[in-house]
């Protein structure tokens, strides 16, 4: 994920620490981190990563220490709190909420962003579709367009869901077994990325994507 400055933000699971890549390819550790699957960073510099192993979503802002701010339960319940396991992460093109999947269920959170970086008013927002033998999605990465749409990827395709939590959409998966991660890029950011496996597809679409330190301020919601 790139961050404010054209920097690469990445986690480094195995070595439980979060780093970025200046253009000259230094690597330069941010933080150490008992556990990290993905990340996002918005403008003000503000870096969430999710922590599945342990149920937990993290935030760090700069020269603070990593803490807390979204803790889900052990195993899913009847009454469940939280994502079980927050894989995904990715803010909406204005910035004012946090998204978080949970794979080991259908539902993608939404959290509101307050000034401190801290969230509230948690919700299982948007409904994916799974199989009808199980509800695990195996939601992963995630990225949003102009428009407001959030695209996850998961074990049923690349699903497109609009602002009202809808799944409007499923691309179909290059091959067979889950998706991993999806971006916009391009010069247009007009092409969406898909990692599958040990490969990488493209493909051109007519919606684009939004720049992390540039928000964008996405139409109305339609019913």
């Amino acid at each position: 994920m790139f961050g404010p400055g054209g920097k690469l933000y990445a986690c480094q699971g195995e070595r439980k620490r979060l780093v970025r890549y200046g253009v000259d390819g230094n690597e330069e550790v941010v933080a150490s981190a008992s556990g990290c699957n993905d990340l996002v960073v918005t403008a003000k510099g503000d870096i969430y990563f999710t922590d599945p192993a342990n149920s937990k979503v993290w935030l760090m802002r700069q020269g603070k220490t990593p803490r807390v701010i979204i803790e889900g339960p052990e195993r899913p319940t009847a009454v469940q709190a939280g994502p079980v396991r927050p894989n995904g992460v990715i803010v909406s093109p204005d910035q004012s909420l946090l998204i978080v999947a949970d794979s080991w269920s259908k539902w993608t959170w939404s959290y509101q962003i307050l000034g401190d970086g801290s969230v509230a008013n948690e919700q299982a927002f948007y409904r994916l579709e799974t199989s009808d033998s199980s509800s695990v999605s195996s939601a992963d990465g995630m990225t949003v367009d102009s428009e407001g749409h959030l695209y996850v990827a998961t074990n049923s395709g690349l699903q497109v869901c609009d602002q009202p939590g809808r799944v409007v959409g499923i691309i179909s998966k290059p091959q067979p077994g889950p998706l991993s991660n999806v971006v916009f890029a391009g010069p247009q950011l007009s092409t969406l990325y898909v990692t599958a496996g040990d490969k990488v597809f493209k493909r051109k679409v007519r919606r684009k994507g939004v720049l992390p330190w540039k928000p964008a301020q996405p139409p109305v919601p339609g019913l």
